[in-house]
């Protein structure tokens, strides 16, 4: 006879599975309560009907992620480090050869140029391409919000409370929300947070380390952020070796290892590891660019950096077991030093954070069955309006829904009238431009009219800098040091270098030549 056996009962709809955005935490920690008890509350195919899916804790995670796209959208896309890119993307494509001497401004034409962004450029310029700077600004939005959904998904390697992961990343966006633009650095930002994501993978699949080195390839070859994603790694390893786990230890060393490799597979070789570690302890980028410099709370980039700063220090202090969070502390401590150093690394120190704060978060007691359940009426009005946000911020929709913001620059930082004027009355000589605008003159104007100063600030000599800074401040000897670089024309922005206009106004050796708005060129008499 054979024994009866117990019938194996069917798996509830409830239980947590790995690898969902509402599923089980790679990482060891298990689908916190609020979820559970949300899934097992509905009925039977209920989940497929309407919007029974989207429970509270996925709508905040929904209305996180398409807050940042908003933002995103909002934001005006700015020339400076991006119209440039554009313009050499297309000589590259033309000459089919990549750029190795530069081509744009006089002061060092045909100096050997490393172009490490020649990836980045040549991407850029082909979505420029399909539909110009409208659509760069969507595909960094897109970009943004990608990276953004990469680092809640390392977030629910950790956790299962959906609540406290979008809150985290919340906080993440809202300490770098000034640092996202349409530029070289937004495939920076998606392949940092991938590489958050197989980090935390690979905690239980240590296989996914193998896409480390293959991130470094891309990364060598679009943006010198790299060094940063290198040091990600050489955390991790170092704390699996004060672990005494000499098995994850090796295996974090052996990806370190093949990611150095890998970032040799560039037009330049190793030089983009010395490019990448020379560019920020250079005096004149540092001193020259915003960005490059430490925050103030002053900005508001470092006001964000601080006040969420404080949170992450409340957090650690009211933490019932801050050691289970060992590991991510010891991530966040060197980014913290590079963030208060440079407000440009904001965005590494902000994308890295929400890791850290679900790690520190408390459980929560379970909810009741249901609780979790959005109405349909509510669930669908937020997600309209989020719809209707997105459709009145996007290039294209906004003009219409928008009639006002048809007369908006699409781009900031670019003198489009002055571009014109020049197109249509070509000057001889040399240029001195004001250096917000080189990049946008490159783009409408070069290589055929070169300015002298643009985005590339370790590429211009020091002196050159030195006598830039004294012209446009309007400096007692503007005209001699005009004279010294055989300058011809000037271009510039009246209400940003008002000295220096009012000085050539009342030269006798210079003349107005075209003005508009706050737009003005300046030739020799």
């Amino acid at each position: 006879m054979r024994t009866p056996t117990r019938p194996r009962l069917p798996r509830r709809r409830g239980t947590a599975r790995h690898g969902g955005l509402e599923g089980g935490a790679e990482g060891g920690a298990r689908p916190g309560p609020v979820e559970v008890a949300a899934s097992g509350a509905a009925s039977p195919g209920a989940a497929g009907r309407g919007l029974g899916w989207l429970t509270l804790p996925r709508l905040w995670v929904v209305v996180v992620l398409g807050a940042i796209g908003v933002l995103q959208l909002a934001t005006p896309t700015n020339a400076i480090d991006l119209a440039y890119h554009v313009r050499a993307g297309e000589l590259m494509a033309q000459t089919h050869a990549v750029l190795r001497t530069d081509v744009f401004a006089w002061p060092t034409a045909g100096k050997p140029w490393l172009d490490q962004n020649w990836g980045a450029q040549l991407v850029l310029y082909g979505l420029w391409r399909l539909g110009g700077f409208g659509l760069l600004a969507v595909v960094n939005a897109v970009v943004t919000v990608a990276a953004w959904g990469l680092v809640m998904l390392a977030c629910r390697k950790v956790t299962g409370n959906l609540r406290v992961v979008a809150g985290a990343v919340l906080l993440g966006y809202i300490a770098s929300v000034f640092i996202f633009a349409a530029r070289p650095q937004m495939f920076s930002v998606l392949l940092f947070a991938a590489e958050l994501w197989l980090l935390e993978v690979a905690r239980r699949r240590p296989l996914a380390l193998a896409g480390v080195p293959l991130l470094m390839v891309a990364w060598a070859n679009t943006h010198g952020a790299f060094v940063v994603g290198l040091a990600l790694v050489a955390v991790e390893a170092v704390v699996a070796a004060c672990r005494r786990d000499g098995r994850t230890a090796a295996r974090l060393g052996l990806a370190l290892a093949a990611g150095v490799a890998a970032l040799l597979a560039n037009p330049w070789g190793a030089g983009v590891l010395r490019y990448a570690v020379a560019l920020p302890t250079n005096p004149h980028v540092t001193a020259g660019v915003t960005e490059w410099a430490p925050p103030s709370v002053r900005d508001p980039a470092g006001a964000a950096l601080f006040a969420v700063l404080a949170v992450l220090v409340v957090a650690l202090a009211r933490a019932r077991a801050p050691a289970r969070a060992a590991g991510q502390v010891a991530r966040i401590v060197p980014l913290t030093a590079l963030a208060l150093w440079t407000t440009r690394a904001e965005v590494w120190w902000g994308l890295a954070l929400p890791l850290v704060l679900v790690s520190l978060a408390r459980g929560q007691e379970p909810r009741t069955p249901g609780a979790d359940r959005g109405t349909p009426l509510l669930t669908g009005s937020i997600l309209l309006l989020l719809a209707l946000a997105m459709a009145a911020v996007a290039p294209g929709t906004r003009s219409v829904l928008v009639p006002a913001s048809r007369s908006a620059p699409r781009l900031t930082a670019a003198p489009a009238a002055t571009a014109d004027w020049l197109a249509a009355h070509p000057q001889p000589g040399r240029m001195l431009n004001f250096q917000p605008w080189g990049s946008y003159l490159e783009f409408r104007l070069g290589p055929a009219v070169k300015p002298a100063v643009d985005s590339r600030i370790e590429l211009t000599p020091a002196a050159f800098w030195d006598d830039y800074y004294a012209i446009v401040s309007g400096r007692w000897d503007t005209q001699r040091l005009l004279d010294r670089h055989a300058v011809s024309y000037v271009v510039t922005d009246a209400r940003k270098t008002p000295d220096l206009v009012a000085g050539l106004e009342a030269s006798g050796g210079w003349r107005l030549a075209f003005r508009s708005r706050d737009e003005r060129v300046f030739v020799r008499r």
